[in-house]
């Protein structure tokens, strides 16, 4: 199965994730493995910024977070923007955003037939709802790659 491959850096930070994730794959699939694998708990609407193009989150009906041009994620097709967008951004929490930016680094002929961590640098994300539904963001420990591949096999193979 085809994989792209894809580098993932939250932006002005060291921690990064390298995923090798199926062509037939879509926004929110690869949504669940950033929030996996960097340890976002998915208590916030998130969105993806691929040429020019805003992917919104498909639960997120508040018409006042919305961008003025969007696509939900149903709506776009992944792997058009992966042949076509060699970088995009993914943003966690749309009102207190944590940017990630993401770079198509290959593709895998004969890839995975679910997301796997490759590689992974820097520390785990530690997120905290508080009462007044903001968050706190705090480092963890370094990513187990082999735990957080586990994760990735029980979450898309069942």
């Amino acid at each position: 199965m085809k994989n792209y491959v894809l580098k993932i850096t939250l932006r002005n930070s060291d921690i990064s994730r390298t995923v090798a994730i199926p062509a037939d794959y879509g926004f929110f699939d690869l949504h669940d493995v950033i929030a996996i694998t960097f340890g976002w708990e998915d208590y916030f609407y998130h969105q993806f910024n691929a040429g020019g193009t805003v992917i919104v989150d498909d639960a997120n009906e508040d018409i006042d977070l919305l961008p003025d041009r969007f696509k939900y994620e149903y709506e776009a097709n992944l792997e058009f923007f992966l042949m076509n967008v060699k970088n995009f951004t993914y943003t966690y929490d749309v009102e207190q955003p944590w940017v990630h930016d993401i770079e198509v680094e290959g593709v895998l002929e004969e890839g995975f037939d679910h997301p796997v961590l490759l590689e992974c640098g820097g520390r785990m994300i530690v997120e905290d709802l508080l009462d007044d539904d903001t968050t706190s963001v705090t480092l963890g420990d370094a990513p187990d790659k082999d735990e957080l591949n586990l994760i990735l096999d029980h979450t898309f193979l069942g």
